[in-house]
C-alpha cells in the first residue's frame, strides 16, 4: 500500500482529501504547514507529497526545495497543487490548479505509483520524464 503525505492549511479541503485518497486503499497522513510535513517525511519517507503552494510559514515551493536538498527526500514525487494556474518554477511531478475534479487527483496519484514502480521515481526525473497539468 502507497502512502501519501498531504499538505494544505485548509482543514476542510485536507479532511475531504484525505478521506478520499484513504478510501483507494492509500495510507494518508496529513500536516497544514510545510515545517510539519518535512517532520512527518524525514520520521517516515512516504511515496508521495500533495501539497498547496500557498501556505503559511514553509509553502508548498519551499518545501519542494528543501526536500531536493535531502538526498533521502529528493527521490519523493511531489503533487504540487495551487489556486493559481501558474505554475512555479519547481520540479515537481504534477502541477494541478484549483478545483479540480477528485477523480483527477487519484488518477495522478496512480500516474506517479506506476512511474515509481518503474524506477523513474525522483522528485526531478519525474518532471523531466513527464509533466502533467491539470486545470
Amino acid at each position: 500500500m502507497a502512502s501519501v503525505l498531504l499538505v494544505d492549511d485548509d482543514m476542510g479541503w485536507l479532511g475531504s482529501l484525505g478521506v478520499a485518497i484513504a478510501a483507494e486503499g492509500y495510507i494518508v497522513r496529513t500536516a497544514t504547514d510545510g515545517e510539519h510535513a518535512l517532520s512527518l517525511a524525514e520520521a517516515a519517507p512516504p511515496d508521495v507529497v500533495v501539497t498547496d503552494c500557498a501556505m503559511p510559514g514553509l509553502n508548498g515551493v519551499g518545501l519542494i526545495r528543501v526536500m531536493l536538498s535531502d538526498p533521502k527526500l529528493a527521490q519523493i514525487p511531489v503533487i504540487l497543487i495551487s489556486d493559481s494556474r501558474r505554475r512555479p518554477s519547481v520540479p515537481c511531478a504534477c502541477f494541478m490548479s484549483k478545483p479540480f475534479p477528485v477523480l483527477a487527483l487519484l488518477r495522478q496519484l496512480k500516474v506517479v505509483e506506476r512511474r515509481r514502480r518503474g524506477g523513474k521515481h525522483s522528485l526531478l526525473g519525474a518532471a523531466v520524464n513527464h509533466f502533467s497539468r491539470i486545470r
